[in-house]
């Protein structure tokens, strides 16, 4: 277990956004949070990762390297793509990174001067070379084509095996949460209602799965918005 919440509580300005959870992120798992934007998602993933603290209740983290990729790319635009990865690393370890998400060839390059898709590599690029214990992916792949986010997903799939590394990744997309995930939290508003699916390994999930796995968490999400 490398982190455990316990009846947590956030709000802001006084307006209650988690009520009481709890949940704990097993390691070497890949947990998704699926659900509706607005239902606190993000404010979970912050609270667990140690970003934000609760209100009430407790939270315990047994791990001591984490990596981060935000919705927002936070790269430095007057930095090349190989800096953005070097700062929190070195030189040699950068090098691997960025061959192995596909964009060495483009190392010199500015922020500006690159596609979608290849900014989302060199941020998973760069939370990776901390080495991480546990990987916090906040809808990482949520302004991209469907083409270019097929890429990535498999890409970060093979990543997650390969490296035995955990994983917790919000998103409101229920093919991402069924492609990547060995568990998922589909949750409704304030996390009050929700439900905790277990899903196996994703490396063994062939294309029919996934898509009945999707249609599952469609089928849940539907069922908590019209209980709302």
């Amino acid at each position: 277990m490398l982190v455990k919440a316990e009846e947590i509580t956030k709000r802001f300005n006084g307006v209650e956004v988690i009520g009481k959870f709890s949940v704990e992120v097993i390691k070497g798992e890949f947990l998704s949070i699926l659900g509706e934007s607005g239902c606190g998602k993000t404010t979970l993933l912050k609270l667990l990762s140690g970003i934000l603290d609760p209100d009430e209740g407790t939270i315990t983290r047994n791990f001591s390297k984490q990596g981060f990729v935000f919705q927002d790319d936070r790269l430095i635009p007057w930095r090349n793509a190989f800096y953005n990865v070097k700062i929190v690393s070195d030189e040699k370890h950068a090098e691997t990174l960025l061959k192995r998400v596909g964009v060495l060839e483009h190392a010199k390059k500015h922020p500006s001067q690159l596609s979608g898709g290849m900014i989302k590599r060199v941020c998973l690029a760069r939370a990776l070379a901390l080495d991480p214990e546990i990987l916090f992916l906040d809808e990482p792949f949520s302004s991209l084509d469907i083409v270019t986010r097929m890429k990535l997903l498999k890409m970060l799939k093979n990543l997650w095996t390969e490296r035995s590394c955990t994983a917790v990744m919000v998103t409101h997309d229920p093919f991402e949460a069924a492609f990547l995930s060995t568990r998922v939290i589909v949750t409704g508003r304030n996390f009050k209602n929700y439900h905790i699916v277990k899903t196996g390994s994703p490396a063994e999930r062939n294309l029919t799965e996934v898509l009945s796995l999707q249609n599952k968490f469609i089928g849940l999400l539907e069922e908590m918005v019209s209980d709302a």
